[in-house]
């Protein structure tokens, strides 16, 4: 008898629990509240870690942009500037502060060390620029690459791009930074390229016999060339000497001649062996451009050199 109560009273409390598991409605909801507060909480910190993600980036490049930093490869500081470069929004062009005068100058000497580098130039532009076409990343990084090969490297070995980056101008439409410069090794395609740029080079500058002076591209030249030759030592090089046609022909044959001539004297003193090297001229007898302004005859008034 006690047995058949036992197992009336267990046959109860099993009914009363499968009851309450399918048939609670409180419980149920409970349960169901609980999934939609713990959903809310998780969009409510997604929006957050977004919204903190934004402002760390914004951050980021603003605290990048307190100087002017030049790396490596491997993103370390070669040399830096206590000021910066600053672009604006309403064009390509780049500010360069007093305070900066000259970093060019040690851009060109480590290029000049190291010939197996070349530059990276990153100019930054916000969403709206880009989604504008304004392509002011690239018009950035292009104004430094016109600086720069007018100091005296040559413009092949370097690389300009754009970044969109999440910045913001002051007041003034000015933003202290914009533009990332950073050196790279060379690959194969590249050192082809450039390789190219050496064995065929025409040079402008005062060649004259009395006032000659190398300027900034006829010393990054030398360098490139004395690195090519040692890679290919069995080259020659032939240096033509060009004029305008203004004074006599014979004259002018003279000058080219004089003007090929200091720039052979000057890659002898660089080391390179005067047994490779022809000096000639042609006078005013192979223009480029017409002689008739003082912008054509300056195009003509140059130092061709070819390497075979």
């Amino acid at each position: 008898m006690k047995n058949f109560i036992s197992l009336i009273i267990f046959l109860l409390f099993a009914w009363l629990g499968i009851w309450w598991y399918y048939s609670c409605d409180w419980c149920a909801k409970s349960t169901d509240n609980d999934s939609i507060i713990v959903e809310e909480k998780t969009d409510s910190d997604a929006e957050a870690l977004a919204k903190k993600a934004y402002e760390d980036s914004i951050a980021k490049a603003n605290e990048s942009a307190i100087g002017l930093f030049v790396k490596d490869k491997n993103d370390q500081e070669l040399f830096s500037f206590p000021d910066n470069l600053q672009i604006n929004n309403s064009g390509g062009d780049v500010s360069i502060p007093n305070s900066l005068a000259g970093f060019e100058d040690q851009i060109v000497d480590y290029l000049g060390k190291n010939q197996d580098q070349e530059l990276i130039i990153t100019g930054y532009e916000t969403n709206s620029e880009r989604q504008n076409k304004s392509k002011y990343g690239v018009s950035r990084a292009n104004y430094i690459k016109d600086l720069l090969t007018k100091a005296g490297i040559n413009p092949d070995r370097i690389v300009t791009e754009a970044k969109l980056v999440d910045y913001k101008y002051d007041e003034d439409g000015i933003y202290n930074g914009g533009v990332l410069l950073n050196f790279n090794n060379l690959n194969t395609s590249r050192i082809a390229e450039i390789e190219k740029s050496v064995v065929k080079r025409t040079l402008y500058s005062n060649f004259a016999q009395k006032t000659f002076k190398p300027d900034p591209q006829l010393v990054n030249y030398a360098l490139e060339l004395k690195n090519y030759l040692n890679k290919y030592p069995d080259k020659k090089i032939q240096i033509v000497g060009h004029t305008d046609d203004i004074g006599k022909e014979e004259a002018n044959l003279w000058y080219g001649q004089e003007r090929a001539n200091n720039v052979k004297k000057y890659l002898i003193s660089q080391g390179i062996e005067k047994d490779k090297i022809i000096a000639s001229s042609k006078g005013e007898s192979n223009p480029i451009a017409s002689n008739d302004t003082e912008e054509n005859r300056a195009k003509n008034r140059r130092i061709e050199i070819t390497v075979n």
